[in-house]
């Protein structure tokens, strides 16, 4: 058996304006950030203790409802993930930034769709740094 914590965050019960969720498998955790229309996953400890902006897994999303399905559904595979994956133990050095369509049709940036996306990566990225102490 997987034995995972959760804990939990929405919008309408915080002042940050997003909903998190920090799931710790023996001590390790990641945090899944959504706010509007992106999403991210980071390994906890390092967003807490560095000044640093490594995500693990970021998603752009064409409509708040999307993102919010998939945070959902993001909180559960990282439950089910192993403690020993790319999420919690064994990092990847990899921009992991995907778009999302719909819950058939996500793809990697492309150079031309990271240009496009450049002002929502910044202000989530600028969000997510100024409030990291807070989550």
């Amino acid at each position: 058996m997987i034995e995972s914590t959760v804990k939990i965050s929405m919008k309408d019960n915080n002042d940050l304006g997003c909903s998190y969720a920090i799931v710790c498998k023996d001590g390790i955790s990641v945090i899944i950030i959504l706010k509007a229309s992106e999403c991210a996953i980071f390994d906890y400890n390092e967003l807490k203790e560095n000044n640093s902006y490594n995500y693990l897994l970021l998603k752009h999303y064409i409509n708040d409802s999307f993102a919010y399905k998939d945070f959902l559904k993001l909180i559960g595979k990282m439950c089910k993930k192993d403690k020993n994956s790319k999420y919690f133990l064994n990092h990847k050095d990899e921009d992991n930034r995907m778009l999302f369509y719909d819950f058939e049709h996500e793809k990697e940036l492309n150079d031309e769709e990271k240009t496009e996306y450049e002002e929502r990566f910044l202000q989530f990225k600028s969000f997510v740094l100024l409030n990291k102490n807070k989550f």
